[in-house]
């Protein structure tokens, strides 16, 4: 997962706010297995524009982050109601977790611990879409409640106790046939087995020919020294590329980089979302990224 300590996140997170007071259709940009450097780096240190200033507040005029074509998206398999630092910079207030994502252009990027990816043909997506069908995404009844009343969970004789923080499996669908069904992760165990065998196939599904994804975008969050947050950081200390302009830890350590830049500091996280600790200039950070997929709109305007 690319979230840790939500709760410590979520302090940042406030500190940020109150610092500012039909299948195929065309779409640019699409990837080959390995992307093409762009051919500028940029490294976009954020700071938030509110969208309204006092009269006697200076305007604020940081770098806006680069346009990008977003794509449309056919099917995912997302993990949301978590929060992360990097919440307040998508256009939809949440940063969520895809495990795959099929864009309407045959574009597959699946999730893990590496992220991979697949042009998938009009008949890999035909069968895909089917399959699921045949599994009854369809024709499972859900009031989307999570609870006793909802037919996607049989509670049997055990008690149903209520809940309202915790996580959601959603499977989304588009197109001409437009459905969303999410469960509730800690009520997993009460699937009936339709839903069960529908995530189940999704956690299992692994095309022939998948290749390595390499991101054109990503946040970054740049800390001075280790994170204390963190038990698991390596013990070694890499050095920071030479190729890149030196890390930044104002405006609360974060950093937008696209292009060339979001593809080498992606391989010295081994091509792995998680922490890394660098040296520069004899001062160790901890960076912890993360990735900003092809369907995902950013934004550095405080709404």
């Amino acid at each position: 997962m690319k979230k840790s300590s939500p709760a410590y996140y979520l302090i940042l997170v406030c500190a940020l706010l109150g610092a500012c007071s039909s299948l195929k259709e065309t779409y640019l940009a699409t990837p080959s297995a390995k992307p093409k450097p762009s051919a500028t780096v940029t490294m976009v240190p954020i700071v938030l524009i509110p969208t309204e200033l006092p009269s006697n507040t200076p305007t604020l005029a940081p770098t806006p982050f680069p346009t990008y074509p977003t794509k449309q998206v056919l099917l995912e398999y997302v993990v949301t109601g978590d929060h992360s630092l990097f919440d307040i910079y998508y256009v939809d207030g949440l940063s969520t977790e895809s495990n795959l994502i099929l864009y309407s252009d045959g574009q597959l990027i699946i999730s893990g611990k590496k992220y991979e990816q697949k042009i998938l043909s009009d008949h890999e997506i035909t069968q895909l879409l089917s399959k699921l069908e045949s599994l009854g995404f369809y024709t499972l009844q859900s009031n989307q409640k999570y609870d006793p009343t909802d037919k996607l969970y049989n509670f049997g004789s055990d008690q149903y106790e209520s809940s309202f923080d915790g996580l959601y499996d959603c499977v989304v669908l588009n197109g001409a046939r437009p459905r969303t069904l999410c469960v509730y992760e800690s009520l997993k165990q009460y699937l009936v087995p339709g839903m069960k065998n529908i995530l189940h196939f999704l956690d299992n599904y692994r095309p022939a020919g998948l290749s390595p994804y390499y991101p054109d975008r990503m946040f970054l969050w740049i800390q001075e020294g280790r994170d204390p947050n963190n038990d698991n950081l390596p013990k070694e200390a890499i050095p920071w590329p030479a190729s890149l302009p030196a890390p930044d830890t104002s405006n609360y350590g974060m950093t937008f980089v696209d292009g060339i830049a979001a593809k080498t500091i992606y391989s010295l996280f081994a091509n792995v979302n998680s922490e890394q600790v660098f040296t520069y200039n004899g001062i160790e950070y901890t960076v912890l990224i993360q990735i900003v997929l092809p369907h995902e709109e950013i934004t550095n305007v405080y709404r």
